[in-house]
């Protein structure tokens, strides 16, 4: 009874009501319409008011305060926010018509979660709930199936409604409706939609097209700017309902999350692309501005994943201006400093940014929503893009101007390389490892002997490549060590394609074919054969004696080398042509010549490889004997000597009988090395020699000759060390006038040797073996150049020096170097010529007349004086004295030592003193031991003297 009570109440409560709406009715003012309705906008009597979400539309209409409340909209604001609350519109309709007509209301906001519309004809009290719809439900669920939304609304004749409309939506909801005739609406949605999809067509086309070349030319600015394009588009097509409707109608709740994934990915894209236009300049400002919008715009990407709708709607219009505004700020700034197309980029960007503001503001109601006016707007955004399009073109146009440039320089180095291929010294080819041939230069073809490439293709195709080896296991083992990586130069030797061989380095690698790594072999060839034939000779010549052909000193010495360390029997034969110097002298070189290369021969034919034959050095040869006895090697000893002494030598229409002397030394314990052993064969040639030559002498230690011998070879090492390591001390003996009293300093240089063991050694010890020798050359020239250089340090002796004697070797005279080496020595110390007195003895000097005279010309003429010493002891002394320009003769001492007990001495003394006074030469007596021979040369005329009575040798050094 109470509940039946209770609903009584409440149903005679809202007939109170209703019976007293009239009393209480918004005056409003009235949207009239007749038949002629095209469209109709409602905006200037529209009122408003926000709500709680549970209000009911009976509240509205029928409590007096709250109808009240509703305000109209005015001018200056379009949109209201609607959060936790609903927007209410409402607004009164008359239709004045006669007939009944069919309208239809739209609410062109595609976003908005709730829309609920309801009409209320006040004078029959009633109230309809005309649709309930909203991008949160199915897009199947609206009142008529199009983007924005609609609904049917109809009049009866002369009929006024009143028409509530409930939005809620999380952002700004526009307050604007709109009243269509039927068919009008239907044309006008049609004409959006085709707008709209040719907005998003050229979108995506401008998408499809930077991606095209992005693939083309491999630049990331165009992928991302085809990502800003394909993102827009979305943007677009969700912002005026195309997207729900045709991509996920039957989804509502990805509707909104899927907006500002694109938004965010939208300004992801344009921040990249717009940094790397800017080719990532700006400095630490510029970097601090991409980064802080790329990161604003991954926060709105994810938004739908952290926050509610109010907070992401919020940070969509932050995010919009943030990367908006620092973009083209920057864009502007790389204007400032790039070029045109950096210019017209920024401008592109600025009236992008302009656009976009404009159209922001138009669609949340503060500036006018006209269609024409927003599709303006939209075609103005398409224009900036458009105008950033052509400053890319621009890009594009430089790129592909670099790119032809490029091309053109690898056209270029590809020509040069050609030109360098078939211009090369080396052959070239490319092969398959088949060994059929794909290409050769014009150097390969020559070397092989081919006219042109078709040529060698031709004979490739026959036999392969394999065919240019000698051996073609060459080219298989060459692949080998080519496949395990192993890339070097090979040395193989060829073939050309008349079949002749040549020797031939060879450069190869693999390289990679088409789908197939390897597949080629790319080699390069070198002719080396005259190198080859070269090294070889180089080879030959190292061990063999270019005169004769025989093996030399250094290949024999390693024979002698190996015998020794392997302790094998043999013997050594040293041999020496006895009448070689005589065949040179007399003849010339070339007489020599052929004499060596003969008898060479017939030395060879004796042997028959029975042993190693060398020379040594100009007529000396020696002969190995592997596995003999001396007993056994005097033998073949015997068979040479025969074979030389029963030789003729024929040259010129003269006939020359040779013999040779033969050394012979057996490989014994003693022997150390291979010097050793050398030195006991040439001391047995040497006694052989001296024996009388034409024979054979066989070593034995205990042999005196050969120990004299040997001792002279000694000396021969003591003198050559000696003359490297200054050994040799200068000595002097003066020579005193014995007439009359002369000033200054008159002496003879001595020499002396000084040996650790021994000490000072004179010089009859070793001046038998140096001229034997041949070092009396390098000796006298150590004695000129250290007295010069002593002279030269000590000037006060040099300027008290009268005249200093120094003894000059024959072999000196006849050194052709030798004049030329004293006078240069004359020139660096500056030692007056006058002060230097050279003593010539006289053997020397009627053995090498022409090159005695020849010597005391020139250095007599520069002021030097000269001696000849040992005069007398000659046997034609007085016939070559007036041969001689001297201005001293040094009277042999053995005369002088006996003087006064021999008058036979004395007679020679004097009359060598006689003739040299009548020539107006001075004479100087030699081993005046005491002072009597003294006082008897003095009566004699003689007008100097030297020896022991008047002063012995003593050091150079000890002088003053």
């Amino acid at each position: 009874m109470t509940v039946k009570l209770q609903h009584g109440i409440k149903l005679w409560w809202f007939l109170l009501l209703i019976c007293c709406h009239s009393a209480f009715a918004f005056h409003a003012q009235i949207n009239s319409f007749d038949k002629q309705l095209s469209r109709l906008e409602l905006g200037q009597n529209l009122y408003f008011q926000q709500t709680h979400k549970a209000l009911p539309l009976e509240e509205l209409i029928f409590d007096p305060e709250r109808h009240h409340a509703f305000r109209l909209v005015s001018e200056y604001k379009k949109s209201l926010q609607s959060t936790e609350q609903s927007l209410w519109l409402f607004t009164r309709l008359h239709y004045t018509g006669q007939t009944p007509i069919q309208t239809i209301v739209q609410y062109d906001f595609p976003l908005a979660d709730v829309v609920q519309v309801y009409s209320y004809n006040r004078s029959k009290n009633d109230l309809q709930l005309l649709s309930s719809t909203g991008a949160s439900v199915p897009f199947y669920q609206r009142a008529l199936a199009y983007r924005s939304f609609a609904f049917p609304l109809n009049f009866e004749p002369d009929q006024e409604l009143d028409l509530f409309i409930k939005v809620q939506d999380a952002a700004i909801a526009p307050v604007e409706l709109t009243l269509w005739q039927h068919n009008n609406f239907v044309l006008d949605q049609l004409y959006k939609n085709i707008l709209d999809g040719l907005l998003c067509g050229v979108l995506l086309l401008m998408a499809i097209y930077n991606l095209f070349l992005y693939f083309s030319l491999q630049q990331r600015l165009y992928l991302f700017y085809s990502g800003f394009f394909i993102n827009c588009a979305l943007v677009l097509a969700i912002l005026n309902g195309l997207a729900f409707a045709m991509l996920w109608p039957d989804y509502p709740e990805i509707n909104q999350a899927i907006l500002y994934v694109a938004a965010g990915a939208t300004f992801a894209c344009l921040t990249l692309f717009n940094w790397h236009v800017r080719r990532q300049q700006g400095g630490i400002l510029g970097r601090f501005g991409f980064y802080l919008c790329l990161v604003s715009a991954l926060l709105l990407l994810f938004s739908p994943l952290y926050a509610n709708n109010q907070l992401r709607f919020w940070g969509l219009l932050v995010i919009t201006a943030l990367c908006l505004g620092i973009n083209t700020l920057f864009a502007l700034m790389h204007a400032i400093k790039g070029d045109r197309a950096a210019k017209t980029f920024a401008l592109g960007w600025a009236f992008f940014f302009g656009c976009i503001v404009i159209l922001a503001l138009s669609q949340i109601g503060y500036l006018p929503t006209a269609q024409a006016w927003q599709y303006l707007l939209l075609m103005a955004v398409m224009g900036s893009m458009a105008l950033m399009s052509f400053s890319l073109l621009q890009n594009i146009r430089g790129t592909v101007q670099q790119n032809i440039d490029h091309q053109r320089q690898a056209n270029a180095h590809l020509q040069q390389y050609y030109d360098i291929y078939h211009n090369a010294v080396e052959g070239m080819f490319t092969s398959t490892l088949q060994g059929q041939l794909i290409t050769a230069n014009q150097a390969l073809l020559n070397m092989l002997g081919y006219q042109n490439l078709q040529q060698m293709q031709q004979d490739v195709a026959k036999t392969g490549m394999a065919r240019y080896y000698a051996n073609p296991e060459d080219r298989v083992q060459m692949l080998k060590q080519l496949q395990l990586g192993d890339n070097k130069n090979f040395e193989i030797r060829g073939l050309r394609a008349d079949g002749s061989a040549f020797w031939a380095l060879m450069s190869a690698r693999l390289a990679e074919g088409e789908g197939a790594p390897g597949a080629y072999v790319h080699g390069s060839i070198v002719d080396i054969t005259a190198h080859k034939q070269n090294t070889e000779q180089l080879a030959y010549l190292a061990t063999h004696d270019t005169l004769t052909s025989l093996y030399n000193r250094h290949y024999f010495i390693e024979q002698l080398e190996q015998t020794l360390r392997f302790g094998h029997q043999a013997t050594l034969l040293y041999l020496d042509i006895d009448q070689f110097k005589l065949i040179n002298t007399t003849c010339d070189h070339r007489a020599g010549d052929a004499l060596l290369c003969q008898i060479s021969n017939q030395m060879q034919r004796v042997l028959n490889n029975r042993g190693t034959l060398a020379r040594l050095e100009s007529d000396e040869f020696v002969v190995l004997l592997p596995h003999l006895s001396s007993n056994e090697a005097f033998a073949i000893a015997h068979q040479l000597l025969d074979t030389v002494k029963e030789f003729r030598f024929i040259w010129q229409d003269s006939v020359f009988s040779i013999s040779v002397s033969i050394g012979l030394a057996e490989n014994t314990d003693d022997n150390q090395s291979t010097e050793h052993w050398l030195k006991q064969a040439d001391s047995a040639c040497f006694v052989a020699k001296e024996k009388g030559r034409n024979r054979i002498h066989m070593f034995n230690a205990d042999d005196e000759e050969l120990q004299r011998h040997q001792s002279e070879i000694q000396w021969l090492k003591t003198l050559r060390q000696a003359l490297e390591q200054d050994n040799f001390v200068l000595f002097m003996q003066p020579i005193s006038a014995i007439q009359k009293e002369l000033p200054g300093l008159h002496y003879e240089l001595l020499l002396r040797l000084s040996l650790p063991e021994q000490g000072l050694v004179a010089p009859g010890n070793f001046l038998s073996s140096a001229e034997r020798y041949g070092l009396m050359p390098q000796i006298d020239r150590w004695v000129i150049r250290n007295y010069f250089r002593w002279l030269a340090q000590q000037p006060a002796h040099l300027a008290e020096l009268s005249l200093a004697n120094i003894n000059l070797s024959g072999a000196s005279l006849t050194d052709p170097l030798f004049k030329a080496y004293v006078s240069s020595l004359f020139r660096e110390y500056r030692i007056p010529f006058a002060k230097v007195c050279f003593e010539i003895t006289e053997s020397m000097a009627i053995l090498n007349v022409h090159q005695t005279l020849d010597f005391i010309s020139h250095f007599r003429q520069l002021g030097c004086k000269f001696a000849l010493d040992d005069f007398g002891s000659g046997f034609s002394s007085y016939g070559y004295l007036k041969n001689f320009p001297v201005d001293f003769v040094k009277i042999d001492g053995s005369f002088v030592r006996d003087l006064l007990i021999d008058p036979f001495d004395c007679a020679i003394v004097q009359s060598i003193h006689d003739i040299a006074r009548a020539m107006k030469i001075q004479t100087v007596a030699e081993y005046v031991e005491n002072m009597e021979i003294c006082h008897k040369l003095t009566e004699m005329g003689i007008d100097f003297a030297q020896g022991y009575g008047i002063a012995k040798p003593r050091p150079l050094y000890q002088q003053d």
